[in-house]
């Protein structure tokens, strides 16, 4: 089956991959990727007032500064790329500096966090496709209603809301609620991008919105920047990339059907790559017996999360995946 699935997967991503330039401007002509001055002025005032920047260094303070009649060259100029799925290989390198995290002088690379800068005029190119690609999303309704992270109008206050409410059903009939927290190790750059455009492409999505991501994605590179001096190019060959607006959305989308793994997906709460389950016992039962078939459940499903992790190569944490029940039913003595 993974064998299947995994053909299947690079197949699809080498039919978008490497399109020919005619069936990509094709596309493009049908497509609903071109943008207006109106849609770059409201891209740039989306960019946060930052100073720093990518190799390029071109900040988004220097693009918000821009005169007014530079708008339309840029239109045009994007509308150009659009038209081609055309990426620049420097708009793809990103910039990764590493700060230490512990009080060691001589940091091993777990005790790092990088930080990678994308060229500005890049993330300007991914808000642009973003615009279109989550209203497409919310049109088709692509993102359960479990997944409050990065998309329009809920944050995460929205799913703490719906977790709480939950819980407290339980407290309610006097008795418990265990919740288990589940962690993808390195999350976002684990993504298998080939099973996210096959996804994409079982999912109806426009042929030009499927070029447009195996562009998007291919021939990825970084550089480490310490004080000035430069690494040698590092491929980045799997993931979403680290300090993009488009990787987030790209990561919840590719994990969109997640709450079907389990028994009951409407008690599943989702966080862009956090994941809570509600595990609420049937209180038709007395308490040991409450115990007996929550920890069925919380097996069952933790099977099959297991199978999916294993089937689209989005490996799990054991270490920060645990479980919490804050309260204890009161048992009465004539149980």
């Amino acid at each position: 089956m993974t064998n299947d699935l995994e053909k299947e997967a690079v197949d699809v991503w080498k039919l978008f991959s490497l399109a020919d330039i005619d069936d990509i401007e094709l596309t493009s002509s049908q497509s609903d990727l071109k943008f207006s001055v109106q849609d770059i002025k409201g891209a740039i005032r989306s960019l946060r007032s930052k100073k720093s920047s990518g190799f390029d260094q071109v900040s988004n303070v220097m693009i918000k500064l821009l005169p007014e009649h530079y708008h339309t060259l840029l239109t045009q100029a994007y509308n150009d790329l659009f038209r081609n799925a055309q990426w620049g290989k420097e708009w793809k390198t990103a910039r990764t500096i590493c700060l230490n995290k512990s009080e060691n002088p001589a940091p091993t690379t777990d005790q790092l966090r990088p930080i990678s800068m994308l060229p500005t005029c890049s993330k300007i190119y991914e808000r642009l496709f973003l615009t279109r690609f989550n209203s497409w999303t919310t049109r088709m309704n692509i993102l359960p209603a479990q997944q409050s992270g990065a998309r329009p109008h809920q944050a995460t206050t929205s799913r703490v809301n719906c977790l709480l409410e939950q819980i407290t059903q339980s407290l309610r009939y006097n008795s418990f609620t265990p919740v288990v927290y589940i962690d993808f190790l390195q999350a976002f750059d684990k993504l298998w991008q080939q099973g996210l455009l096959l996804k994409l492409y079982r999912l109806n999505c426009p042929a030009s919105y499927l070029v447009w991501i195996a562009h998007y994605f291919s021939d990825r590179t970084l550089k480490i920047d310490y004080e000035g001096v430069e690494s040698a190019l590092v491929n980045v060959e799997r993931g979403a990339p680290q300090g993009s607006c488009l990787g987030p959305v790209m990561y919840v989308i590719a994990h969109h059907d997640i709450p079907q793994c389990f028994e009951h997906p409407t008690q599943v709460h989702a966080y862009v790559d956090d994941i809570a389950l509600v595990y609420i016992p049937s209180i038709h039962l007395k308490f040991s017996l409450q115990a007996v078939e929550i920890e069925e459940r919380i097996n069952n499903d933790m099977t099959e999360l297991l199978n999916y992790a294993d089937k689209w190569h989005q490996p799990l944490n054991p270490n920060k995946t645990e479980i919490s029940s804050r309260r204890k039913a009161i048992v009465s003595q004539y149980d």
